[in-house]
């Protein structure tokens, strides 16, 4: 076990939805580069399985995000692994992020992967994965010609997506994404306000806007649907955590391969201000050794 081919499918559940957190700073932090810093656990069955880290600084017409996800618990002891990703690029005065690089880097029970795609005006100008998808003889289905342009790398596109919904907080979004391997869509529906409470390592309580999330897999995906990892939608809910900030997800669902996943927010930091479970602490994914820093 451990992060293998799971390092993809888990990252659209939690990555599609928790790198919300780390955009929605985007009106907030137009002229502070003081980092946001957020932990999310990832839990199966009440045990924790992978904990999360996300970073975003704007600086002036810039930004930079940046992920990193660990195996923790009884599912480190079966097999560990990690994924880092980072993604920046230009900020336009609409608040509209274009990306200039993006990277990923993962190690776990099926190998190391990197990943790094450049950009021009047009979309991603320079790709390069390693290994290539498809070199270990799994058979993946086709991505088309056409379907690579005006794409944006998932970071940045949860960037141009919390811009939006910091001006009317509607979840009604659509998004093109191609991360270098996998050609997708991502489609957010809302649900309305609710009441989160808070259980395993979750600390928020109080009112919340539920998100639906629906997947929709172009290619670059195994022809054989039951090798996936995660399921096609996710569930997840954001919420004002620190005064005079914007809302950042508190809680993400999604079924995974393994059974329904829960993610939780355990930190959130901004400056001076933090809230999260006592025995979090900060950690910035930007540290995070081997991988290649875009910047």
């Amino acid at each position: 076990m451990g992060l293998g081919r799971s390092g993809t499918g888990w990252s659209i559940g939690l990555l599609t939805a928790a790198a919300l957190a780390t955009a929605s700073g985007t009106t907030a932090f137009a002229a502070d580069a003081t980092p946001l810093d957020l932990s999310y656990d990832l839990s199966l069955g009440g045990l924790t399985i992978m904990s999360f880290e996300f970073d975003v600084r704007t600086t002036g017409d810039h930004y930079a995000v940046d992920f990193s996800g660990r195996t923790r618990g009884m599912l480190s002891l079966l097999g560990s692994g990690y994924v880092v990703s980072s993604s920046h690029g230009r900020v336009l005065p609409d608040g509209t992020p274009v990306p200039e690089v993006y990277v990923s880097h993962s190690d776990g029970n099926e190998g190391e992967k990197r990943t790094r795609i450049e950009y021009d005006d047009h979309g991603p100008s320079r790709v390069m994965a390693v290994p290539e998808p498809g070199s270990n003889g799994e058979a993946l289905t086709p991505i088309p010609a056409d379907a690579i342009a005006g794409t944006r790398d998932l970071l940045t596109a949860l960037y141009g997506f919390a811009a939006e919904l910091g001006k009317d907080e509607s979840c009604v979004h659509q998004m093109k994404i191609f991360d270098g391997r996998r050609r997708f869509d991502l489609k957010f529906s809302g649900r309305g306000q609710e009441v989160v409470v808070p259980e395993g390592y979750g600390f928020y309580a109080g009112p919340a806007l539920h998100c639906h999330l629906d997947l929709v897999r172009i290619g670059g995906y195994p022809t054989d649907p039951s090798k996936y990892m995660s399921g096609s939608d996710a569930e997840f809910w954001l919420a004002h955590v620190l005064p005079d900030e914007p809302p950042v997800p508190v809680e993400i669902v999604f079924k995974g391969r393994l059974g329904l996943m829960h993610a939780r927010l355990a930190l959130i930091q901004h400056g001076t201000e933090r809230r999260g479970v006592p025995e979090t602490k900060p950690q910035s994914a930007a540290v995070t050794p081997n991988v290649d820093n875009p910047r």
